[in-house]
């Protein structure tokens, strides 16, 4: 058997990765969470993942930190996939991806302030014990990140007739990882600092 990389991407990021693969998943909020599990091991099959790659907005709100007496944006509020949104209510749906992967196989959740935790403040917002959580339920590791995330998106000009046309989206290429990236194990233990996450998915 034969270990694989699977992408998925949510369509309110972009339509496709910029350098796109037959097996690439692309969803959208008719997409419900079971039927993005179900497509996935579709195409997985006998096989295992070695890495799955999504890309998707994160969730987030205002935050009040009433001892500095500051107020920001705060992400960990989840993540926009599919119709349901990955939150700490729906985590559970990669229980269908436990036993899928590979020895040391991950999922890398390319959005902005997944992994941040903004609970301490008074507010839900705890990116860590989401990706925790996913961690868990999928027996696998997962990496995210606790800042935005800057996404490159790459058009092109069209014209008919010398009419100017919508642009082409060409794709979008998630450059490097920004921020601290964080590598979450499935036992529950504390996760670690990424030092070289290298660049995400194009």
């Amino acid at each position: 058997m034969a270990d694989i990389h699977l992408r998925v991407m949510d369509r309110r990021v972009a339509p496709r990765y910029r350098e796109p693969r037959p097996s690439d998943l692309v969803v959208g909020l008719e997409t419900h969470l079971y039927t993005l599990f179900r497509r996935i091991l579709g195409v997985v099959g006998r096989h295992r993942l070695r890495r799955l790659s999504i890309c998707c907005h994160g969730i987030e709100a205002g935050v009040a930190d009433q001892r500095r007496m500051v107020s920001r944006v705060g992400g960990g509020f989840g993540l926009s996939l599919g119709w349901e949104d990955l939150t700490l209510a729906t985590a559970g749906s990669f229980q269908a991806l436990r036993g899928k992967f590979a020895p040391g196989g991950m999922i890398d959740l390319y959005a902005c302030a997944a992994a941040d935790d903004s609970s301490t403040t008074g507010f839900t917002g705890n990116g860590r014990l989401l990706m925790r959580e996913i961690a868990g339920h999928a027996n696998a590791l997962v990496r995210a990140s606790d800042a935005v995330q800057v996404f490159r998106t790459t058009t092109m000009e069209r014209s008919f007739l010398g009419f100017p046309l919508q642009p082409a989206h060409l794709g979008i290429d998630c450059g490097a990882w920004e921020g601290n990236v964080w590598i979450f194990p499935p036992s529950g233990a504390a996760p670690r600092l990424d030092s070289a996450p290298g660049r995400g998915e194009r």
